[in-house]
């Protein structure tokens, strides 16, 4: 197969340019052809830029990815390992692996393969996508494949050892391994020996012997001793330890006969041997008398030093000068102290290996005089260990923790000046709250300066409860203690939820708002919800504080290809033409407590945290966001995050099929987005870019005899906006032709005027294939009068008269409780703690209480234990009352203890009445 694909790929240029589209992306993505060594094919400019080498750099020292993974041979048989399985499972691949930097060293990523037909080359390549993974994971991985290179290798040494070696169950005292000498020894295979008792298979014992089992076995070190073997007549030298061996615990016994000469030199050689080869660097014998000239060496001096045995002998004829010229003194000192003392000796040098290279080595140094030298030369045995990864990595530990202390010194200086500046931000509400309540309180019979003084005292507090908030969003950022929850995701909902919080904000300022939705056709995604909604309301809310009146504000939400089966690519791009930033904040904009030093900035209410809490988010995520500003023009962020899709139901939508729709927006990005989506549905799409050309296209084609179904119009225009040119249509043809009218703003404030204007529909932007395919089967199906009305709302279920049992330790906050919920209608009944909510609910007749608001931090019972309590009594009522957490606990974990507990939602203090309205509105019935 393979010699077929060699073949065939071998008259084709394998090097080509990355696609456009895939270029753009933030996500690394590469191709390489299914040949033994994954010749390049092309990757994108994030690939090449998260490994440090530009494109042509690249192409000039790697063709294939055996070349690139020269260094981490181990990682490209691991690669090609997987890509082969791939292939005959027929499947894509997922796994963890290390990629070469240009700058030296790795980076642990994930990577993401597909193998596709390429329809240049007419065959199956390998399309990879790269995403980072974080450093406990990474760590996790290198850990992993150390222990099993470190495993293979103790295997290895057991089989090859020339003694005898046994493993024991320490339990059970069953043999759990025996090597082939051990095998020879007592004439049976392992296959016989293995699960039986140790001491009846070596010593024809019935009960395990005293050293079997003692205190001296340790898994720290060996206990040695000698035993005289009655059934094999042989004394032994033995040593024991205690080892794990594959989940047991284990004894592991290393043996051998004292009393053969034979078998004692041949071990002497074998054990020299081996310890020579165990020598981690290089083991050398430098002649005693003029302390230069190598006498004999093993191990890896050879390539310790970067020489050939002829290039050592040849060039620096058996001489020490590969030791750096500015350490020779100092290591002849130290040899020349090991001969005066007899005892050994050991310091710390470089060598200058053959190519320039510097090495740091710990050379220890053994003199033995002539007199006790078998050859009557006096020498010096010296062992060498390289020790430069271990020194290098000491020094950059060194300078990570000098950069972490002046890290630490920066980030305590930003809290301290954060303080200092943040508390004109807090004493400004908390002024205002002083301040208007005792105005209040002076002027009692002045019903509009009570009302607005209370108005002022409401802004001030909600102001100062979102600082309250940042801060403390941040601090459980930074203790790790911040969790996400995933869920189905539908991304037309959450961008209107988005809108929903942020059209008023943007009315306020009188801004103008495009907000587009472009090729997204998996609208169901698996994330955070609110953790994203965090995200892009931080985002837009920031585009328009710091964008002045009358200005521009964009949201597009795009998805891009990915190559991972199950997994999309999105980006949220959120634009305006405020402000901007300089190019010297630009780098600081995501650091805590970081605000540009500018007198307009500084009216402007902020934290400093919105931003780092925003990249936290997107990192977790395991996103990306990018900023880019120009002062005075100003600024545009792209967050790109990933996301594992949900399978959606397949619409039909046959009976829009061919049907012609005329598209009418002065965006040219909304109206070529649209018209894709019409063609998704099977329909005809045109569109234009103005009132004028609209009006026109609807007439020829009524003229023509050949009728739009509908007309999709925006209703803010330049010169002849949507309101015209629907009268304008109207004019023409009367009510014959449906009218959708689109909008980035809130429809309420227009849909009457249009509506007796002849529009037969409202859908808000971003425009989702699932919005518009809804209101055309809703023409289809129901008829246009029936489409025409937008959905009307259920009229809400009167709360008035239903029974609340309010839990609250302080009685402040059940006072307000309470009352707020008095003037509601409600009737309210009180309990200060949990065990008190737990009496009352017991003994009261079942279906008294309508629902329960429980406080958790609570004396004598807690409210989870509380709802835990009421859960568990035997009556219908206790599984069916709602249970709302009413409580200050508002983070992510918070909430899942509510849940667990058996409470049915949670909502946060300070109460804000709508909000809790809104909740008691969901669950009492």
């Amino acid at each position: 197969m393979e010699n077929k694909r060699g073949a065939k790929w071998s008259g084709a240029k394998t090097s080509v340019r990355c696609p456009e589209a895939l270029d753009m992306l933030k996500t690394g993505m590469l191709c390489c052809l299914l040949d033994d060594e994954l010749t390049f094919r092309w990757g994108n400019s994030s690939f090449f830029s998260s490994i440090g080498y530009s494109r042509a750099d690249f192409h000039s020292r790697f063709h294939s990815l055996r070349q690139y993974y020269a260094e981490l041979p181990d990682e490209f048989i691991l690669l090609r390992q997987n890509v082969l399985q791939a292939e005959r499972n027929g499947g894509g691949l997922e796994m963890i692996l290390r990629l070469p930097s240009g700058e030296g060293g790795f980076s642990w990523i994930k990577l993401y393969g597909t193998i596709a037909d390429d329809p240049v080359l007419d065959t199956p390549v390998l399309r990879m996508e790269l995403a980072g993974v974080d450093g406990l994971a990474a760590e996790k991985e290198g850990q992993e494949r150390l222990y099993q290179q470190k495993l293979h290798y103790f295997h290895w040494m057991l089989d090859s050892y020339e003694g005898n070696v046994y493993i024991s169950d320490m339990d059970t005292y069953e043999l759990l391994y025996v090597n082939q000498h051990s095998c020879d020894v007592l004439g049976a295979p392992a296959v016989k020996l293995v699960g039986k008792k140790c001491y009846e298979v070596i010593q024809g014992r019935n009960s395990p012997c005293p050293f079997c089992t003692n205190d001296k076995l340790t898994e720290e070190s060996f206990y040695e001793w000698e035993f005289q073997n009655p059934v094999l007549e042989r004394t032994f030298r033995i040593k024991n330890r205690i080892i794990n061996w594959e989940g047991h615990r284990a004894r592991l016994e290393l043996s051998h006969d004292m009393y053969s000469t034979e078998y004692k030199l041949a071990k002497k050689d074998q054990e020299r041997d081996a310890l020579i080869r165990s020598v981690p660097g290089g083991l050398v014998r430098v002649d005693g008398r003029d302390m230069r000239t190598v006498l004999w060496y093993s191990g890896g001096f050879l390539e310790l030093i970067g020489y050939t045995k002829e290039q050592f002998e040849k060039e620096l004829h058996s001489q020490c000068t590969y030791v750096h010229q500015d350490d020779m003194d100092r290591t002849a000192s130290i040899m020349e102290q090991s001969r005066e003392t007899g005892e050994s000796s050991m310091v710390e040098g470089r060598v200058v290996t053959r190519d320039g290279t510097v090495k740091i080595l710990m050379m220890t140094y053994s003199y033995v005089s002539g007199e006790d030298s078998w050859d009557g030369i006096p020498s010096y045995y010296s062992v060498g260990v390289d020790v430069t990864a271990e020194r290098t990595e000491q020094a950059r530990q060194r300078q990570a923790l000098e950069d972490a202390y002046k890290a630490a010194q920066i980030a305590n200086d930003a809290k301290t000046n954060f303080l200092s500046s943040m508390s004109h931000d807090i004493r400004t509400p908390m002024n205002a709250i002083i301040g208007m309540a005792v105005i209040a309180q002076a002027n009692l019979r002045s019903p509009e300066k009570i009302q607005d003084c209370l108005n002022k005292i409401n802004v001030s507090s909600r102001h100062l409860l979102s600082l309250i908030n940042e801060v403390l969003d941040m601090s459980k950022i930074e203790s790790g203690k911040i969790d996400l929850i995933s869920a189905n995701v539908s991304l037309p909902e959450l961008i209107e939820d988005v809108m929903d919080v942020f059209r008023p904000l943007a009315a306020q300022k009188h801004q103008e708002l495009q907000i587009n939705a472009d090729h997204v056709r998996h609208e169901t995604v698996v994330t955070d919800q609110s953790r994203l909604q965090q995200v892009l309301v931080n985002l837009l809310s920031n585009a328009v504080k710091y964008t002045p009146d009358g200005g521009s504000i964009g949201l597009r939400v795009r998805e891009v290809p990915s190559f991972a089966k199950g997994r999309g690519q999105y980006e949220f791009i959120v634009t305006d033409n405020g402000i901007g930033m300089s190019d010297a904040f630009i780098p600081h904009i995501f650091e805590p407590f970081s605000r540009a030093e500018e007198s307009r900035i500084n009216q402007i209410q902020g934290t400093g945290l919105g931003m780092a809490i925003t990249q936290n988010i997107v990192r977790m995520m395991n996103g990306t966001i990018e900023v880019k500003s120009t002062l005075g023009e100003g600024s545009q962020f792209i967050v790109a995050v990933a996301f594992d899709l949900c399978e959606e139901a397949e619409e039909n939508d046959s009976e829009l099929s061919g049907l012609p729709v005329l598209v009418v927006d002065d965006d040219r990005i909304v109206c070529e987005s649209a018209a894709e989506i019409l063609d998704e549905l099977g329909m005809r799409g045109s569109w234009v870019l103005s009132g004028q050309e609209a009006v026109r296209r609807v007439v020829d084609a009524h003229e023509a005899k050949e009728d739009f179904f509908s007309v999709i119009l925006d209703w803010k225009m330049p010169e002849m906006d949507g309101l015209e040119t629907l009268r304008a249509i109207r004019r023409e043809l009367g009510m014959d032709v449906p009218v959708i009218v689109i909008s980035a703003y809130d429809c309420s404030e227009i849909e009457e005027e249009f509506r007796l204007a002849g529009a037969d529909a409202f859908i808000t932007k971003p425009l989702f294939k699932s919005k518009i395919a809804h209101t055309f089967h809703q023409f289809c199906q129901s008829g246009r009068s029936e489409a025409a009305a937008l959905p009307a709302e259920q009229a809400p279920f009167r709360l008035e008269g239903k029974r609340i049992l309010i839990v609250e330790d302080n009685q402040l906050n059940r006072e307000i409780a309470a009352e707020l919920l008095k003037m509601q209608g409600f009737l309210i009944e009180e309990a200060a703690n949990g065990q008190i909510s737990v009496e009352k609910f017991e003994s009261s007749a079942p279906g008294t209480y309508d629902c329960i608001l429980m406080d958790i931090q609570m004396p004598v019972m807690d409210g989870l234990q509380a709802a835990e309590a009421i859960r568990a009594l035997r009556r219908k009522d206790a599984k069916t009352v709602p249970i709302l957490a009413l409580t200050a606990n508002a983070f992510a974990s918070d909430v899942g203890k509510s849940h667990s507990a058996g409470m049915n939602d949670h909502v946060a203090k300070p109460i804000e009445l709508d909000r809790l309205m809104e909740t008691l509105q969901r669950w009492i019935r």
